[in-house]
C-alpha cells in the first residue's frame, strides 16, 4: 500500500512540474493588447480538429482595428491563409499586424511577417 501512494505521488508530482514548462506551439495570446485595444496581441486558439497544434482561430487587435482569421502551422512556419477585420480610422496609429501574413515562433516570441516573408513586427507571448 506504501509503494502504491508513494508511486501515485511520484506521478502526480511529475505531471505537476511538467505542466509548468514553457509552453510550445502557436495557441495563446502573443503581444500586449489583450489588456487594452491600444496595443496589438493575437489569441491563437485551436480549431475542432485540434490537430497537435497545426490549425485553428484567430482573434486580436492591430491597436485599431479587430481581427480575425484562421491560422495553420506548416512545416514550422505559421500562416494565416484568411484574415480580415474592421477598417476603422485611427489617426496616429501602427496598424502593421493587420498586413500579417504569416510568422515563426523562436521560444516565446512571435515574429510575424507579410505575404513577402518581410519582418514586420514580433509579439511576445502571454500566460
Amino acid at each position: 500500500m506504501k509503494r502504491l501512494a508513494a508511486l501515485t505521488g511520484s506521478l502526480l508530482l511529475a505531471l505537476t512540474i511538467s505542466s509548468c514548462g514553457a509552453a510550445t506551439g502557436p495557441v495563446g495570446t502573443w503581444g500586449e493588447g489583450y489588456k487594452t485595444d491600444k496595443l496589438p496581441y493575437l489569441e491563437l486558439a485551436l480549431g475542432q480538429e485540434q490537430d497537435a497544434n497545426k490549425a485553428g482561430f484567430l482573434t486580436g487587435s492591430d491597436g485599431c482595428n479587430r481581427l480575425s482569421g484562421q491560422w495553420l502551422m506548416l512545416d514550422g512556419e505559421l500562416t494565416f491563409p484568411q484574415i480580415g477585420g474592421t477598417q476603422m480610422a485611427c489617426e496616429g496609429m501602427d496598424t502593421w499586424l493587420s498586413k500579417a501574413a504569416g510568422g515563426t515562433i523562436s521560444g516565446d516570441v512571435l515574429t510575424v511577417t507579410d505575404a513577402n516573408g518581410a519582418t514586420l513586427g514580433t509579439l511576445e507571448r502571454r500566460g
